[in-house]
């Protein structure tokens, strides 16, 4: 009998440690949603689509600043722009959520 409580307990924290890893990843994921949302309201559109382009749909340089029509360093500073303003909201986001 013993056995068979012990095996159930078990059971129970093994349900327990995989629902804390869940909520962990869903933390995770909703702090870069947060982080993309609050950011992005601070790209211009030109930051956005070159940020976008490049990290969402893997497009190189060359091709985001011949569809857009700048120059391809345009089109880099542009991606590094809204890089170091994403990443600053990243860090008052992370700040603020610690503080919780």
């Amino acid at each position: 009998m013993k056995n068979n409580i012990d095996n159930t307990a078990k059971g129970y924290q093994d349900l327990i440690d995989e629902v804390e890893k869940e909520q962990e990843e869903i933390l995770k994921e909703l702090k870069y949603v947060l982080c993309g949302v609050v950011g992005g309201r601070e790209l211009s559109d030109q930051e956005f689509q070159c940020f976008y382009e490049r990290a969402v749909n893997k497009y190189p340089f060359a091709d985001i600043a011949f569809n857009l029509r700048i120059s391809e360093s345009a089109c880099k500073t542009y991606y590094n722009r809204a890089l170091k303003k994403l990443s600053k909201q990243a860090t008052l986001i992370t700040h603020l959520l610690r503080r919780k």
